[in-house]
Order: structure tokens, then sequence, then C-alpha cells
């Protein structure tokens, strides 16, 4: 196939990042944007080693999975499924676990449905826009750039949200421009939501703050964040505990669909026989703490590096009552050395962040050699490297389950079971 030739094709499947696979005389093409089951005429743009890419010219027969987006914003890039009914949407999603992995070895059959919220939009707790001193307004970055677009709305963030930043561009005199740099608006799970100011310097929020609370009843605090200090904390409750976050702590974007997770992962813990428990990379304690709640004759430990975090984390415990979970300070790799000899947990919980288990984590799993294993994960590929790590240290895989924590986005989240072979 000859670049700049146009032909037609029926689009056989598509990928979590919305672009649509096809196969001309055994050769593969991507064509962003199609849906499996649509048929079109297509442009070739690159030969690559393996791979075709084309662009979409025109749509002659649309796939029965395609919709209507949500949203008409496309140049933030956010939401690659949105074009998609949501059943297809978690078909594509489990089956990118599926694929992640094949590619390592790993048995892929076992991967079950992907666990979804019912809500597909407005599902989202937390936004962040981005000040662009040129046009003198806030709003989101353009896919793969720092380029601020306008912002009219957000399809998975709250009407209040996507109003309480149309406000602020309405009224961006309130703010000191010179030194703005970014909004964020959270919310909780009864509607309180906190708005934090991001600047290079000190700033008089006096005017901004009254303004903004005054439109909106739900806006509960103002606050400014100047070179990651300040904030204020986001109350919330979690699957029957009640939860503070410091405003720069790391917390789950969409409520409903953490919920499903915790139960995913109370259910593996459920069929596990422990009396000493660590939940590392722990954050702000909430899985450790709802575990430590359901089980409340095990011991818990949790670790986490982020020291914000950890003092939430006490705080939590301590204002739920919880006196059997335990929190350090430190680097999840060196949690052995937080605990005394012979208290070796049988269960570990873990959720790293998106770059997955260092080689010395790993190692450090094996050593401790737990019963079970609960990974936490939010990216399929890191997550597969990893799982076929630990088989190699006796591990077997119970359970796949993909929790869809993002709908329209190309990320998923994902339960694994793994239980150490006698």
């Amino acid at each position: 196939m000859d670049t700049g030739k146009i032909i037609t094709v029926n689009i056989d499947d598509m990928n979590e990042k919305g672009i649509g696979v096809a196969r001309v005389d055994g050769a593969v093409v991507f064509i962003p944007g199609l849906v499996t089951g649509d048929t079109a005429d297509i442009r070739i743009l690159s030969r690559e080693k393996n791979y075709f890419t084309a662009e979409a010219v025109e749509i002659n027969s649309p796939s029965s999975l395609r919709i209507k987006p949500a949203c008409d914003v496309k140049d933030c890039g956010g939401c690659s499924l949105s074009h998609v009914t949501y059943e297809e949407e978690n078909r594509i999603k489990k089956n990118s676990v599926r694929n992640a992995f094949r590619r390592s070895g790993l048995p892929f059959d076992m991967v079950e449905d992907t666990v979804h919220a019912e809500d597909r939009t407005a599902y989202r707790n937390k936004i962040t826009v981005h000040y662009s001193k040129s046009a003198r307004m806030f709003g989101l970055y353009a896919e793969g750039t720092n380029d601020v677009i306008s912002f009219s709305s957000c399809a998975i963030c709250s009407d209040v949200m996507s109003d309480i930043i149309r406000f602020t561009n309405e009224n961006i005199g309130l703010l000191p421009n010179d030194s703005v740099e970014s909004l964020c608006v959270r919310t909780n799970c009864i509607g309180k939501v906190t708005v934090s100011v991001y600047a290079s310097k000190l700033l008089n929020l006096d005017c901004y703050k009254a303004a903004v609370c005054e439109r909106f009843d739900s806006v509960e605090n103002v606050v400014l964040i100047v070179d990651g200090c300040g904030g204020s904390f986001i109350e919330d409750r979690i699957a029957g505990v009640d939860m503070r976050f410091s405003s720069e702590a790391f917390r789950q974007v969409n409520h409903e669909a953490f919920e499903m997770l915790l139960k995913v992962v109370h259910s593996i813990a459920k069929e596990a026989r422990f009396s000493i428990a660590a939940d590392l990379y722990c954050g702000s304690g909430v899985i450790g703490l709802t575990l430590a709640k359901a089980f409340p004759e095990a011991k818990f430990y949790g670790i986490e590096i982020n020291p914000n975090a950890v003092s939430d984390a006490k705080y939590n415990a301590m204002s739920n009552e919880l006196d059997n979970i335990e929190f350090f300070c430190g680097d999840s790799a060196s949690f052995k050395k937080r605990i005394a000899k012979g208290k070796l947990p049988e269960l570990i919980v873990v959720d790293p962040p998106r770059a997955g288990l260092s080689k010395e984590m790993r190692n450090g799993l094996a050593e401790l050699s737990p019963k079970e294993i609960i990974y936490v994960s939010c990216n399929p590929q890191t997550l597969a490297r990893d799982i076929a790590s630990l088989r190699s240290f006796g591990y077997e895989i119970g359970r796949v389950v993909p929790v869809n924590m993002f709908p329209m986005t190309s990320h998923c989240e994902c339960v694994v079971k793994l239980t150490r072979k006698d």
C-alpha cells in the first residue's frame, strides 16, 4: 500500500486509545476515530515496520457500536472512547488487560468482565485547569502539549465544577493573574466543593473567595497553594469509613467505581486466611482502613512515602477508632524493616503508581513471601510485567478483575489475586 492511497476497509477491532484496526492483504492498519464494525474510506499515511497508519476520509457505513460523543471537545484527548457504547468500552478495557497478559506470556482467558459503575458521565471528583497569560483564562491542555484550550464544560465532571471554572474565567479580574498557574476544583461524596488556586507567589484571594462562595452554595473553601504549600483538607466517606485527605494528597477520582473496586478487594481478602496484613503504597490509608474495619481481629500495617498522606492515614485511623492498623512513612520496599521479626504478613495489598513495582519491590515481596497478594493496578502493561515476575517466585494467578474507574477514557484499573504455591 502506497502512502496517500485511498482504500475502503472494514474495521475489525479498536483499542483503548480510540484507534480502529483494519487488516488489508494481511497487513495491520491503525486508523484513529474508527469503531469496530465501521466501513470507511481511509488514506494511508505511513508505513511502519509491522503496520500502517491511516486517517479516515469518509465513513460509508457506521457501526452499530458508534454513538454521538457526550462532549464536542476533541483537542484535550481525554475521552478517547466517548464515541462508542458503554458496553463496547467495557469490552475494550477487558481486552486491553487480556492483551497485556498475553504479550507477557500470562494466562489471559481468566480475565473477568469489566466491573463498572452505572454513570459514565459526571463521575470525576477533581478537575485541574491551567492558566494562559496570553488569553487570560483557565483551560485544559491540548493533548500532548502545554497549550491551553478554551473551556466550556467537561462531560466527566459535574455541572457545578464546570460552572465554577466558567465563572472564574468570566471574573478573571478577581485574581492577580501575573502569578496564577492553575485552578483545581474538588468535590466530596455529598457535593461539598474546595477550590484551590495554584500560584508562584503569595496572593490575596479575598475578593475571589467572596465572589465564588456567594455564587455557589456548595463551595466550602477556597485556598491558595504556593510551591506545594498551603491547601486544606477534603472530608469524604468511602465504604463506610470517614476519610480526611490533604488537598494535595492522592484521592481516587471516581467515588462509586472506587467503592466497587474495594468490594473486589474485600471479596478476595475474605477468601484468605490471615492474622497480619500490609497495605503498601497506602496513600491516605483508605484500602487498609476499610480492610481493618472489615477484619477487626487482624493486625494491619500501612506504608507510604508521602508524609502528608501518612499524617492523613493516622488521623483517619484515630477518627474511625481503628486501633488494629498502624502506619509508617517510608519507601514500601523497606517494609520488612518496619515490623517486628516473626510478624510477617500473610496478606499484602499493593497499589503502586503507573510505573508499577520496582525490581527491589518485587524481590522484597518474594522475600516476605506472603500467602496472598492483592495487586491493584492502574496500568495493565506494568501489571502484566510484575505478575510475570511474581509468578517466577512461585505465585499463581487466582482472579483478574478489570475495573472501569475512568469511563470514556483509555485508562483502566485492575485487581489481581495471587496465591503462593505451597
